[in-house]
Formats: structure tokens, C-alpha cells, sequence
């Protein structure tokens, strides 16, 4: 998704069609006309389309505009390309790419469109699924033609694999080495690129039309007049106060681009924009997390996670901040990337392991306690034979706790009904079978044997999904479903596809596909 902008945007004209009271984060209402004046520019640049952000939704928008003729200024508050989101992500899911070309049954939109409505029951932009879907293997071959490498094989692909293996396109470098192939594209588009350059407010005229966006960069304050404006911020999962408004009060960590503030979001709602309905994130599948630890969330193999911070996505027992168990934990266990919702909702959550858990812990190799086909292979031969020092290292961060007794767990974390909900989860391990959660029974171990181990976690995930409603070319619309004149929202910015997060590689895909989509349709409306 989009790179940082790392300010909240206003509108710097007011009086416009379609703005009403938003509710901010301590619940109480402002007027979204309310709006402060626009700086004394220092300087003003001209533009056919002006892009917010160049990770993976703004730099496909770029390209796509200046394809069609339009020139395109693209702005971004990191130092360079390589400080931009999608310098780090793993694989666009796409489809139609020439490299799945060599698969016998290529993936079909048919099939990826029907899969992504089944699993989320319709939860998807329908005029936009259809386009972005469709653009994901043109983006995709962009990245080609630049000479991108991608560690992928679809020769013997079929129906039979899962999406992630059918559409994935897995990225072959990453780092400033992925950079430059992203500079590439940028370049050969002819687009003009401003790094360290903070998006802070639309330009509007009077009648509601963007004509342009405000800047600021070090000590200078850039107005660029543009036909349109396309925002690709990357979402907001990287402010605590947006994350709280739209999840409920939720904390999550942010793994990805702390930039990413949610400044496009708040700058189209400004702009008369209506806020879409459905919210969720790209999880964390690595396990737990916590903004007590060091570093903040668990991550691959020999990457400096504190091992502790995995026994969240085991299978064991997870009670929420109340000590009560809550959830199915074999499922978050095989499918941790894609169980948000619950973890959101509970914010915080306890797992709960005894002295016999711990044993086997530092003896056998990880994949055992691991349920992901994926996770088991990365985590191959790997035992977290000294995780006691580095569970004592979690205690003295203040995110884990070891017990002589449960009672003592509980009181620690203040977990009144913990007691409880362990003698009834044991229960259920000595019937062998599982009646409240209906966890399968291969998970299911109790816990006895002192002394007692918690680890407390927060969701953490890679970005935010879901912004700005928008039409089949990503151009914002208001509560009346109406476009606004000159403003595309793409990416983490807009909603696409948001609740719950459901294919690997999704997330991504939909930020390229979306990206060219709102790029050649603003291209081609400004040069018509």
C-alpha cells in the first residue's frame, strides 16, 4: 500500500457540497467544513494528475496516469522509494500476469472474484472488485518488463492449489534492491517524484472540484495544481487515534509504515467524501505482539523475536482481558493472518501455558506447535531451546508473567474469572473434546503442572483495510454516491476489500490492480 503522509489532511476552501458533522476519537462531533486556511505557498508546480503517496497503490497510479499522456508529480513524506511500504510486503495475489502464463490452469478473475465474494460473504466493492481484479496481472507485468524478479514456478499449478499458490507473485528482491526496480517504472513514466514531501491539504474551488494538493517539504510550502488528484496514503494503521475510531477502542501494532496516519482518508472526508462501512486488517502471521516488547511483534525465523511472543498462535488456551476463554484457538493456530476480528475485538488477550507446555517448548522443534503449511516449513528445525531466557526476558518488559500459581496469574494481569476458565478448559482436554469452542481436539492439553506461564499480546498487523467509498475507477464518491470531481482514492485508502482480510497476497494485489485502475481512468479524463 501507499507510503506515508504523515498529516492529516484538511480542506483549505469551505462550503462544500456534502460535508457534515464527522465523529472524532473521544466521540464527540466536528464540522467537517470547519477547515483551516490553506499556507502562503513558496512555491507552485503544475500538474496533470498529482499522486499522495508512492508505495504499491501510488506508484501504479503514477504510472497508469502518465501512460495516457497525463504529466504526474508524485509526492512522498519517506526519504527515498526505499523507505516507501511496498519495499517489504511479500507477493501481489494477482491474475491474468504473464508469468502465470505457464500454469496448465491459469487462475481466472472468474475464480479469484467468486472465492474473495464466497469467503467474505459479498463484503467487496463489486464495481471496483471487477476492474482491480483485472489490473492486478497488467501491474504485475509492469514489474516484469522492468526486469523485477519474482521467486515463482505456476509450470504445475491447477485448480487444486490454494489461491496463494495459484496467484501469488512472489517478490524476488526486497529492500532498496526492490527500489530500484520501482524507480524504474517511475521513471520510464516519465513521473516526477518529490520525496520528503508531506501531503496536508486538498486545493478546492468553490464548486467542489480538486484542483490540486498543498505540500510541505522541509521549510517550503508547494502548492500543486492539478486536474485530479489521486490519494494512495496507505491507510492508518500507524496512528493510535484512527486505529481506536474505526476498531472500536482497539490498540494494534503497526507493522508496517508508521506514516501511514490516515492523512488521504481524513483529506477526502474533508472534501465531502463519505467514509466506507467495513474495516479490517492484514494481520500478523508470525504470532503475537506487544508495544511493551523489543522489538514490538513476532516475525520469521532469526529476526531478533523474543520466542514468548509466539505461544499466542499455538493452539493452547487465550482468555481476554477478563480471564475468560473466547475464541476457537486451532483456528487462530493454522490461520493466524486471517483471524483478526477476534483478537481486535478482545484488543488484548492471554496465553496461558503450564510447566509441562513449557517442556516441550524448549525441546521440540517449532513446526510441532505451528498449524500454517507455510509457518511449519520457514520454521523447519527450528527449537526455541533457551525460550526460558527469553521468557525471562519478557517478564522483565512487563508483557509476560511466571506463577507458582494461577491465582497469581490472575491477579497480575487482573484476570478475575482466569481460575475458572482454566478449570473448565481442563475439563474439556480430560473429555477430550471441546463443546464450547469446538477447537479440534488435537489442540487440546491442559494445564497443570506449575509453575504457570502468560503472555500477554496485542493484534498487530501489516495495514489497515478499508477508506473512502468509491466508484468502479476508484474515483471518491459522497454519501450520495456521487463522484467527486477530481479526487480517485486507491489502495489502503479505499474501500475495496476489507472485512476480514481473506487471501494471501490480497491486500497487495488490490493495491497494485486499484493503483492502475484510478491511475489510467484519471489520466484519460484529464487528457480527453
Amino acid at each position: 500500500m501507499g507510503a506515508g503522509i504523515a498529516a492529516a489532511g484538511i480542506v483549505g476552501a469551505t462550503g462544500l457540497a456534502g460535508c457534515g458533522p464527522q465523529t472524532t476519537s473521544d466521540g464527540t462531533e466536528e464540522d467537517a467544513q470547519a477547515s483551516t486556511e490553506l499556507k502562503t505557498a513558496t512555491q507552485t508546480l503544475e500538474a496533470d494528475v498529482v499522486v499522495a503517496g508512492l508505495g504499491a497503490a501510488g506508484l501504479f497510479a503514477a504510472y497508469g496516469a502518465a501512460s495516457k499522456g497525463a504529466k504526474v508529480i508524485a509526492v512522498d513524506a519517506s526519504s527515498s522509494m526505499a523507505g516507501t511500504t511496498n519495499t517489504r510486503t511479500s507477493a501481489a495475489c494477482a491474475v491474468g500476469s504473464s508469468l502465470q502464463e505457464a500454469s496448465p490452469e491459469p487462475l481466472t478473475a472468474q475464480e479469484f472474484i467468486d472465492y474473495l465474494n464466497t469467503g467474505t460473504n459479498y463484503q467487496s466493492n463489486q464495481l471496483a472488485l471487477r476492474n482491480v481484479v483485472e489490473a492486478t496481472g497488467r501491474a504485475v507485468d509492469v514489474l516484469v518488463d522492468a526486469g523485477m524478479p519474482f521467486n515463482v514456478n505456476f509450470a504445475n499449478t491447477t485448480k487444486a492449489d490454494t489461491m496463494m499458490v495459484r496467484g501469488g507473485c512472489v517478490y524476488g528482491v526486497t529492500g532498496d534492491e526492490r527500489a530500484e526496480y520501482f524507480t524504474k517504472v517511475a521513471d520510464s513514466a516519465g513521473v516526477e517524484c518529490h520525496f520528503d514531501t508531506t501531503a496536508e491539504n486538498l486545493i478546492v474551488a468553490e464548486d467542489g472540484t480538486i484542483t490540486g494538493i498543498q505540500c510541505i517539504s522541509g521549510q517550503d510550502v508547494i502548492d500543486i495544481n492539478a486536474k485530479a488528484v489521486i490519494l494512495a496514503t496507505g491507510g492508518f494503521l500507524g496512528s493510535p487515534e484512527e486505529v481506536a475510531k474505526h476498531f472500536a477502542g482497539a490498540k494494534i501494532v503497526c507493522m508496517g509504515n508508521t506514516l501511514n496516519t490516515g492523512a488521504g482518508i481524513n483529506m477526502a472526508i474533508s472534501a465531502g467524501a463519505q467514509l466506507g462501512k467495513c474495516f479490517s486488517i492484514s494481520m500478523n502471521e508470525y504470532g503475537g505482539a506487544n508495544d511493551k516488547a523489543t522489538p514490538t511483534y513476532s516475525f520469521r525465523p532469526n529476526t531478533g523475536t523474543n520466542e514468548a511472543m509466539r505461544l499466542p498462535v499455538f493452539g493452547g488456551l487465550l482468555v481476554n482481558s477478563q480471564g475468560e476463554r473466547f475464541v476457537n484457538e486451532g483456528v487462530m493456530c493454522e490461520k493466524t493472518m486471517f483471524c483478526c476480528e477476534p483478537l481486535v475485538r478482545e484488543s488484548y488477550h492471554y496465553a496461558i501455558c503450564d510447566e509441562a507446555f513449557m517442556k516441550r517448548w524448549e525441546s521440540e522443534p517449532l513446526p510441532t506447535f505451528l498449524g500454517d503449511a507455510r509457518m511449519q516449513g520457514m520454521f523447519a528445525d527450528i527449537t526455541a531451546a533457551d525460550v526460558r531466557e527469553q521468557f525471562d526476558a519478557a517478564v522483565e518488559e512487563g508483557w509476560a508473567f511466571k506463577a507458582d500459581t494461577l491465582e497469581e496469574i490472575a491477579e497480575h494481569f487482573g484476570l478475575t474469572n482466569l481460575v475458572e476458565s482454566v478449570t473448565a478448559y481442563n475439563k474439556l482436554c480430560a473429555a477430550g473434546e471441546d463443546t464450547q469452542f469446538f477447537k479440534d481436539p488435537k489442540y487440546l492439553a491442559s494445564i497443570e503442572e506449575g509453575p504457570f506461564y502468560a503472555v500477554e499480546s496485542m493484534p498487530a498487523g501489516w495495514l489497515s483495510l478499508g477508506g473512502i467509498k468509491c466508484n468502479g475507477t476508484c474515483q471518491a464518491l459522497n454519501a450520495d454516491n456521487e463522484p467527486i470531481p477530481g479526487l480517485y482514492v486507491v489502495g489502503a485508502d479505499a474501500d475495496l476489500y476489507t472485512s476480514p482480510y481473506y487471501a494471501a497476497g490480497s491486500a497487495n494485489g488490490f493495491a497494485i490492480g486499484s493503483g492502475l485502475v484510478a491511475g489510467e481512468a484519471a489520466g484519460a479524463a484529464v487528457m480527453a
